[in-house]
């Protein structure tokens, strides 16, 4: 994992009548810069900690819905409020990078360096950004202009869900670093709550700090049975902005394959043919977190659009290998190298694209038909972990 902010939490106390969030972490001292890979924990543990997103230029960093790891998928979903109080339901989930800061965020999320990589609710939609790659906005009404496309915390309040129901066994959570939570303007309405299979929660607050980019580890006192977590950044009007990192959570399930190199692949072809339930003998029930899920705002679905001809279109060609290696993934695959960078770009392009918007731009057209190249080449196992024994 990145730097071990977690062992903070076992000097956090709990007060008589409510739990707290605990004090600010320590900076990270840099001896620790060789640990940052290393997020599966010992116990079966594991750290999601966002460090395998990469990109040259920060504004390539991907919008995402979902993380995968050696014990299942987790979902996220993070949505924005409006200036005027108005949550919209568009996912807004973007990777941040605080050493390469972007957007109005240099002065509070560009100082949590340590961290590195983390997750925010992203100001602009990725459909904003497709329709205006170019545009720029003016925050502080001081004429300064800055890019809309560069990864930008919402500054009016926002969610952010991590849901776990895609882990396999009993989920327990540890800890989680908080990042930006001020006392100026007061963001005292945030807070981390958790949700228990069987519907109840517990609430955990988070302290506001005077200084800009601040980190806290909040310890989430080995809550056991979670199914959700869901941090609230919210004060007095309509703020709330931040970023979360390093969440620990455990599970008593031991990872059959190590995240990276790990497991087996298989081909489009077989993940098609197996995914009807109705037909026991060939379903395969890693379609379970999938089969209903929408393919980004493209108006299918992720066992839908594997089902439509491409006739051409290599928004279909590059859509049909993105889910057969996100199916890959989620049923225990490692992905790294050329296969990975070339999924994290195809992330971003959906995010940006519909499979409407390709047919007159030879440039995309090539972009998308090059990436499904490399996906099919993980798929049939020439690249990755290798191809599984049918």
């Amino acid at each position: 994992m990145k730097k071990n902010f977690y062992w903070n939490v076992l000097g956090c106390g709990l007060a008589a009548a409510m739990m707290m969030g605990c004090e600010k972490a320590e900076e990270v001292n840099p001896d620790f810069s060789s640990e940052l890979s290393k997020n599966l924990l010992a116990d079966n543990c594991y750290s999601i900690n966002f460090e395998e997103y990469s990109a040259a230029n920060p504004e390539d960093l991907p919008f995402i819905d979902h993380l995968t790891t050696p014990f299942g998928t987790v979902r996220v979903k993070n949505t924005k409020r409006s200036i005027d109080g108005v949550y919209s339901d568009v996912n807004v989930a973007r990777i941040y990078d605080a050493n390469n800061p972007t957007g109005d965020d240099g002065h509070d999320l560009g100082k949590a360096k340590a961290l590195g990589k983390m997750l925010i609710a992203n100001e602009f939609t990725a459909q904003d950004i497709a329709d205006n790659p170019d545009g720029t906005y003016d925050p502080t009404g001081t004429g300064s202009s800055i890019r809309i496309a560069g990864p930008n915390d919402n500054a009016w309040g926002a969610t952010m869900e991590l849901d776990f129901r895609g882990i396999e066994g009993v989920v327990t959570l540890q800890s989680i670093d908080v990042v930006d939570v001020d006392a100026t303007p007061l963001e005292d309405k945030s807070f981390v709550r958790l949700v228990l299979a069987g519907g109840g929660t517990v609430d955990f607050p988070l302290t506001p700090y005077e200084e800009e980019g601040s980190i806290q580890t909040v310890d989430l006192k080995g809550t056991k049975n979670v199914e959700k977590l869901i941090l609230v950044l919210d004060g007095e009007g309509n703020v709330g902005s931040g970023a979360i990192d390093n969440i620990v959570f455990c599970t008593e399930v031991t990872p059959t394959t190590p995240p990276a190199t790990g497991g087996c692949t298989r081909t489009q072809g077989y993940w098609k043919t197996h995914a009807n339930s109705k037909n026991q003998k060939k379903y395969d029930n890693t379609w379970n977190n999938y089969y209903n899920e929408s393919f980004f705002s493209s108006g299918y679905t992720f066992y839908s659009i594997l089902t439509e001809q491409p006739r051409g279109n290599a928004y279909f060609i590059l859509a049909h290998q993105y889910v057969a290696a996100t199916l890959n993934m989620a049923a225990g695959a490692g992905m790294s190298g050329e296969a990975l960078d070339a999924y994290n770009e195809a992330t971003e392009l959906f995010g940006q694209y519909g499979p409407d918007q390709l047919t007159k731009n030879k440039e995309l057209h090539e972009k998308f038909t090059s990436l499904g190249t490399v996906l099919d080449k993980y798929n049939n196992g020439i690249i990755g972990p290798g191809h599984c024994d049918e």
